[in-house]
């Protein structure tokens, strides 16, 4: 069975220093060399430094892999500023960067702003592609000029919508190169996820078989299988977060969770987002919703149940996995990336 992986690495700390640059550039090679198709990097200042910076790395050593924000906002950055910049990392990468676009999570919420809309995503994007094609486009109203289009190696850079909801599904299927779908891994989700890409992209006149859906999960894996659980209660209590923040509606949610999950969002900690030892993880288990949030976003454990994780996964539908490298320092995701490719990749090709 052969399945496809994105992996979205970080540099270890917040900020990729000089003494560890060798190491990261390991990283990078060993992800790369596998034949994993896509590399990305997150851009939220709240939690790291740059992206701009990260995504440069990848590229200097990545040779194969598409490389790109994974993902980034329409909010703080102008579209004539991400042009650019996808601009210069499609040269430098020969013809491989990819832009991942989500509505904004905590690098928008940590600087006092709420959420991008559909339309705004849309107005967002449109610009973007015209400015690389064209050295023209309109954002919000107001006109964007560039006059280094012509020498883009690509007219058209691949971007996928980071989408969770029925109405974002929708809008990435008709629009989008791929969407990255965060509503979650149970089977009847995936076949929703599907479905609903599929009605985007026929919406808009488009053969669905023409979007790339790609499923993401939250990720740890570890030769402690209860460790690797137990670390990743904070990503999914992220994701638990803003997949049901907009509304309960179409979601697949069960009845039985609906108040507990609403009560979940409503109390969200925006400046604990992600962190291990903060408030929303024990919130989670407080409220008794931790194993269904694991069971619903998570691929987490020792080997043996990562290959059969990722077998039912493959089963119910999703054959494009994202993962991410573990958190912490650079050695020890040196070591789980090898573990990974060593020891899982080869039962998937």
């Amino acid at each position: 069975m052969r399945l496809r992986f994105g992996v979205m690495v970080s540099s270890g700390d917040a900020f990729p220093h000089r003494a560890d640059l060798a190491k990261f550039a390991e990283l990078i090679r060993i992800i790369d060399d596998a034949g994993i198709e896509m590399i990305g990097t997150y851009d939220t200042s709240f939690i790291g430094g740059d992206a701009y910076v990260r995504a440069t790395l990848i590229a200097e050593h990545a040779r194969q892999a598409q490389v790109g924000l994974h993902p980034t906002n329409p909010l703080t950055r102008e579209p004539q500023v991400m042009a650019a910049f996808l601009a210069s990392l499609d040269a430098l990468s020969e013809g491989r960067a990819f832009m991942d676009i989500a509505t904004g999570d905590s690098a928008v919420y940590n600087i006092g702003l709420t959420p991008a809309t559909r339309a705004r995503v849309e107005d967002y994007v449109t610009c973007v592609r015209d400015l690389i094609a064209t050295g023209e486009g309109r954002y919000d109203g107001r006109p964007q000029r560039v006059r280094w289009h012509e020498e883009a190696v690509r007219r058209r850079i691949p971007i996928t919508f980071c989408a969770e909801g029925p109405r974002t599904l929708h809008l990435a299927g008709r629009i989008f190169d791929g969407v990255i779908a965060g509503a979650g891994l149970l089977e009847e989700v995936i076949q929703d996820t599907h479905d609903r890409v599929a009605a985007g992209a026929r919406a808009e006149g488009r053969d669905p078989a023409d979007v790339d859906v790609w499923f993401t999960t939250r990720s740890a894996l570890d030769a402690d299988h209860d460790h690797a659980v137990e670390r990743i209660h904070a990503s999914v209590s992220s994701i638990l977060n803003h997949s049901m923040r907009f509304g309960l509606e179409g979601k697949n949610l069960p009845g039985q969770l609906k108040a507990k999950v609403q009560e979940y969002v409503d109390g969200y900690e925006l400046y604990d987002h992600v962190l291990e030892a903060g408030r929303n993880p024990r919130r989670m288990a407080e409220l008794g919703l931790t194993e269904y949030a694991l069971a619903r976003y998570a691929l987490a454990g020792d080997v043996a149940h990562w290959i059969e994780r990722i077998e039912a996964l493959a089963a119910a539908g999703a054959t494009n996995l994202w993962f991410n490298t573990e958190r912490g320092d650079l050695d020890r995701q040196i070591h789980y990336m090898r573990v990974f490719v060593d020891e899982i990749l080869p039962k998937f090709r």
